[in-house]
């Protein structure tokens, strides 16, 4: 359960009290959430697009070792002759396409969707990281 502080806006993923400031926590839903500046709503959205690559991209490992395994489990019967070695590598390869896929894709949907919603721009993200980089190489 996401909760705000209503002080500092920080938010935390539950309990009563801010751990940074002491105030009282508040739910989402609730209608002093309203009034909680927008920076705090772009990042919950942020987490969130974060977190669906990363379930999405565990579903992939998941798959493609699944797809992998079972394969390679029907091909054992036909190992001594050259189709099952085939059948053994080709299911290995399905398995490795299937998780490449899927991790592509959940990379690439999270940053369509964090871009789409307009979450992060790419020119201010292209200046912030060369300020970021001018910064370091002064130091």
């Amino acid at each position: 359960m996401v909760k705000i502080c209503a002080s500092c806006c920080t938010v935390w993923a539950g309990g009563y009290h801010c751990l940074d400031c002491g105030a009282k926590l508040i739910h989402t839903d609730d209608p002093a959430a309203h009034g909680v500046p927008d920076v705090v709503w772009r990042n919950q959205r942020l987490d969130y697009g974060a977190r669906r690559g990363m379930n999405l991209r565990f579903l992939g490992i998941f798959a493609g070792v699944l797809i992998a395994l079972y394969g390679a489990r029907e091909a054992v019967p036909y190992l001594p002759a050259t189709s099952g070695w085939l059948r053994l590598a080709g299911s290995l390869l399905v398995g490795f396409l299937v998780w490449w896929t899927i991790h592509h894709a959940a990379g690439r949907g999270v940053r369509l969707w964090v871009l789409r919603k307009g979450q992060l721009q790419k020119r201010k993200l292209g200046k912030a990281l060369a300020a970021q980089t001018a910064t370091t190489r002064r130091s």
